[in-house]
């Protein structure tokens, strides 16, 4: 289980993250609304370790990672995987090196078994034949699985994934959807997904949580996102520039 308790976070004097709290259970689907600029990817980030909050509590299987040493902090990061929202690929490496690159940083695995499991991996996502590949000679989706397949190769608890379907098409994003229900399914894994995209929201989550102005103002089921009556949930779901999250005053000289 994933817990965080009251977490506080500022970059000098903008408050970034007030008071958010998140539980996710085993198994469990758990996807993050929200405009852009509001924290979502900060919030992530201070989820697995990456940025550390001014206050608050984080816990991971128990163990707070706030308090925890550097040595004991990685140790419960390799629970975690992270999907940037970018992919986060060496340009410099072939496809094969980039999803063995976590495998031999941090496990002990023969290259022999490193070989066996990328190939695995790569086909989970759907990708075959391609491990002789640069990262500039992908699709912007194949990017994405590559970035996948190389969270998944060693075997997290937890994955945490960042706009998995920024910049792709409608299709290629419906993909990335089934790609992470799929995982949910057949590794036991549990997710926390940032996402300006609430077709894909809808799809995958079990839970829907949205964040404002630094704190969360709501949290349900799909179902219950789609029949709120929150007029701050209603407006972002809907993609309307006309209402309590943002005022428009324009005035236009003619001359």
């Amino acid at each position: 289980m994933i817990r965080v308790e009251n977490i506080y976070k500022s970059f000098g004097e903008k408050s970034i993250l007030c008071g958010v709290n998140l539980e996710v259970c085993s198994g469990q689907t758990f996807v993050i609304v929200g405009s852009s600029g509001v924290g979502k990817s900060i919030f992530l980030k201070t989820i697995v370790g990456l940025i550390k909050p001014e206050s608050g509590i984080i816990t991971i299987d128990g163990i707070d990672i706030t308090k925890c040493i550097v040595s004991d902090l990685r140790k419960i990061q390799k629970k975690v995987g992270y999907v940037f929202q970018e992919s986060a690929l060496f340009d410099s490496l072939n496809v094969f090196e980039n999803v063995a690159f976590g495998l031999r940083s941090l496990t002990n695995l023969s290259e022999e078994e490193i070989k066996n499991r990328v190939t695995k991996c790569l086909t989970m996502v759907g990708l075959k034949n391609v491990e002789h590949l640069k990262p500039a000679n992908l699709s912007g989706g194949m990017k994405k699985r590559v970035a996948i397949a190389r969270t998944i190769s060693y075997k997290p608890n937890y994955i945490l994934y960042d706009e998995p379907t920024t910049g792709l098409d409608p299709i290629m994003s419906d993909v990335i959807s089934d790609l992470i229900i799929s995982l949910k399914k057949y590794l036991n894994v549990s997710s926390v997904v940032v996402t300006h995209d609430m077709k894909s929201a809808y799809k995958i989550a079990d839970r829907i949580m949205m964040l404002y102005e630094g704190r969360i103002i709501f949290s349900g089921t799909p179902e219950e996102v789609k029949n709120t009556d929150n007029e701050y949930v209603r407006q972002f779901v809907e993609g309307s520039s006309r209402g309590p999250m943002q005022q428009i005053d324009r005035t236009f000289k003619m001359g």
